[in-house]
């Protein structure tokens, strides 16, 4: 096909990367403003009531709602999978574009109008239609996004590399693509029948959200542990210890938890929560998060760690899986697991902006602004998961905004900067992969083939 012709139409992959960091990026102020005003008691009950039509209660499920969409499916994912997915593996793997450019393009477009629907479903009159018409656009916008990703790297990638030979975070995005295939077109069935069926739109809405709950997590932790072990290999200064052993873990996660989870569907429903199939659903999730901390944990103890921003937040994402490990084990802890899991994937977030931003932007962010934003996040993140209510839940969620203001600011200051003379591969010789043969900021106007 003419790639010319495909990149001009469609801005090339890049572009659609950097649209796709921004919309996680409105989604997670969106969402934190939210949250914080829902925990710190910032919207009285009788502004709930009038903004929901005289339903005070109704109204703050529909923001806490909200708060959680904004946060998994238009921040976390788009983030990890859309923006530094199709930032970085046409780079990693030789290719000079995602194998369908104009259909990139066309699925940022669902996944930002299914963005704007989650907005106006916060109006009592039309959140039934809009809250459906959202997440059935970004179905549609996800799993051609995923598509896409899967033939792109089995297609696209350079001739003499061979699959085994692929970086995990590529490993990690076409798994994630994989799983995306399988599981969400079983959501969009699911929302569908919501729509044929009537009736209380809101409590079927939230059965299946809670039973897409499960892959979720799953989706979230895969592209994690894909930057997260690209960071452990650059700033330990070895190559990642047990490397197959975590592609292997990797893939059960993916493969295998689409396959229980949307098994257990059609043999029980959406209702189906018995222990047998939840402790089914979790182990193929945390058995391979145990392997994958092995493995992180043998090559950090193998090599020598430098301190950098990205590897703060990529140990920062490491504690986190741990905590949700312990607190999988305690009663009734799985509403906590699925918190650490989510605060794990913005962790993971941040570590693969500050370590690529120098290659994406040709700018260094302010050392003193990111671990003020390190510190902020860390502590408002270890106060939200140890208590949900009371003064210490506030000071958490306010410190949780306040770290969102500091990133939003020092991205703007950023932005504003000048383009300065910044080394192909600023981060030096642990930084093996090919995006860092390649100038920094990457040519919007070269071709990518290394």
């Amino acid at each position: 096909m003419g790639d010319a012709g495909s990149r001009a139409g469609s801005g090339g992959h890049r572009n659609v990367g950097t649209l796709y960091l921004s919309l996680a990026v409105v989604a997670g102020i969106v969402g934190g403003m939210l949250a914080v005003a829902l925990q710190a008691g910032l919207l009285p009950h009788g502004v709930l009531a009038r903004w929901g039509g005289g339903d005070a209660a109704g109204m703050w499920e529909r923001i806490a709602t909200r708060h959680g969409m904004m946060m998994v499916f238009f921040c976390a994912l788009p983030a990890l999978f859309g923006g530094f997915g199709n930032w970085f593996v046409p780079l990693l793997t030789g290719a000079r574009d995602m194998a369908f450019p104009r259909l990139n393009t066309l699925c940022w477009l669902a996944v930002a109008g299914s963005f704007v629907l989650a907005l106006l479903g916060l109006s009592v009159v039309t959140a039934p239609a809009m809250s459906i018409a959202a997440l059935l656009l970004w179905c549609v916008g996800m799993l051609g996004a995923a598509i896409n990703m899967v033939a792109s790297v089995l297609n696209m990638r350079a001739p003499d590399m061979r699959l085994r030979d692929m970086p995990v975070f590529v490993w990690a995005q076409v798994l994630t693509a994989m799983m995306l295939v399988m599981v969400v077109p079983v959501l969009a069935g699911a929302l569908t029948r919501i729509v044929l069926d009537g009736g209380d739109v809101f409590a079927h809405l939230d059965t299946v959200l809670r039973a897409f709950a499960g892959p979720e997590m799953a989706l979230l932790l895969l592209p994690s542990i894909g930057i997260v072990s690209q960071v452990m290999e650059t700033f330990c200064g070895v190559p990642l210890l047990g490397r197959m052993q975590v592609i292997a873990a990797l893939v059960v996660m993916s493969v295998g938890g689409g396959a229980v989870w949307t098994h257990d569907l059609f043999n029980g429903g959406l209702g189906t929560s018995d222990g047998y199939h939840a402790a089914a659903e979790l182990l193929v999730i945390l058995a391979p998060v145990v392997m994958v901390l092995g493995a992180w944990g043998a090559t950090a103890l193998t090599g020598h760690v430098r301190p950098s921003l990205p590897m703060g937040w990529a140990v920062g994402c490491a504690v986190l899986l741990v905590a949700g490990g312990v607190m999988s084990l305690l009663p009734g802890g799985m509403g906590d697991v699925h918190a650490a899991t989510v605060f794990a994937a913005v962790f993971a977030t941040f570590a693969g902006f500050y370590y690529w931003v120098g290659k994406m932007s040709g700018r260094v962010v302010p050392r003193m602004a990111g671990l003020v934003h390190l510190v902020l996040t860390v502590t408002g993140t270890a106060m939200s998961l140890s208590v949900h209510q009371g003064a210490p839940a506030i000071a958490g969620a306010v410190l949780m905004g306040a770290s969102i203001l500091v990133f939003a600011g020092m991205v703007i200051v950023t932005c504003m900067r000048g383009r300065g003379h910044i080394a192909a591969n600023y981060w030096g010789m642990g930084a093996r992969t090919l995006e860092w043969t390649l100038p920094s900021p990457v040519g919007m106007d070269r071709g990518n083939r290394a």
